[in-house]
């Protein structure tokens, strides 16, 4: 088993200033070409904006101290629209963008599983360390990501921040969070625009809400 990259009780240690929150938030509906998207650029729908937008409209009178986002299109679009109700400008952070499914990106299920039969049935089996063709895994998607989330939290002590993201992303976040190996992320389920809250108080790690 691939070392834990970040463990979240040591991220629990350095919140010494009453509650931390983190509101991660998962992209509004896109078009999809085929099994994922992963770094492909796809832009909202108008389902996916208005999903974004009902969001927005629920965190209004939380005071957020700062909006990051990954690079991606589709966070950033997201972001814009939280941002312009929450009268906060995002911040782009490019380590939080979706995982890099490489040769997959854009194929239908079935064309991956003709094509690579192999890495497919590792993908089934455990997510966490199955490598598509030009791709990554999620551990080393959660090698980029996860000391992003600490320098955040260690940034914003005590305060409420929101994180537009991708749904690999917010798994391995929660993962971390909740104690669980990355081997068991996809059964956590993250619809989009779904809401995630993750608490951080003294030495205590709580997910509030989950799939929101």
């Amino acid at each position: 088993m691939a070392q834990r990259i970040l463990e979240y009780a040591t991220l629990s240690c350095v919140t010494s200033t009453g509650e931390t929150r983190l509101y991660l938030i998962r992209h509004g509906e896109t078009s999809r070409r085929g099994f994922c998207n992963g770094h492909l650029d796809e832009p909202l729908t108008p389902n996916g904006i208005t999903e974004i937008e009902a969001v927005a409209q629920r965190l209004p009178r939380v005071e957020f101290t700062a909006l990051y986002a990954s690079d991606l299109g589709r966070a950033i679009q997201s972001a814009d629209i939280l941002g312009r109700v929450l009268n906060i400008r995002p911040i782009i952070s490019p380590p939080l963008r979706e995982k890099c499914f490489g040769e997959w990106e854009g194929l239908p299920q079935a064309e991956i599983q003709r094509r690579f039969p192999g890495e497919w049935e590792e993908w089934v089996v455990n997510p966490a360390d199955a490598k598509p063709t030009g791709g990554e895994t999620c551990r080393e998607m959660a090698a980029r990501v996860l000391p992003v989330i600490e320098q955040i939290i260690k940034r914003h002590l005590g305060e409420k921040v929101a994180i537009v993201a991708h749904g690999g992303v917010n798994r391995v976040i929660l993962c971390h969070a909740l104690g669980l190996d990355l081997r068991y992320m996809e059964r956590i389920a993250q619809r989009h625009a779904a809401l995630n809250i993750i608490e951080f108080v003294d030495e205590a790690v709580t997910v509030q809400l989950m799939n929101g």
